[in-house]
């Protein structure tokens, strides 16, 4: 048999319903913000070794280019 909800516990329901979404909207966005930060800070990561790297690889053959030009005495 179903249950009979009067009218004040149908606005409490209603209330406590609203009072959850909201609780999961703010979780949500400081979720999605968490998210957004720790994916900038990676991203930030990657462009740093990037440019470290090809600093790093560049050099290693512009010796290699020089010692192919250059002829030592």
């Amino acid at each position: 048999m179903a249950k009979i909800y009067t009218r004040r516990e149908v606005k409490q329901r209603r209330v406590n319903f609203q009072i959850f979404a909201g609780i999961y909207d703010f979780l949500g966005v400081v979720t999605g913000i968490v998210v957004i930060v720790a994916c900038a800070a990676l991203l930030a990561a990657l462009v740093s070794w990037v440019a470290r790297d090809g600093r790093d690889s560049f050099a290693s053959l512009w010796d290699i280019f020089q010692s192919a030009i250059i002829i030592p005495k």
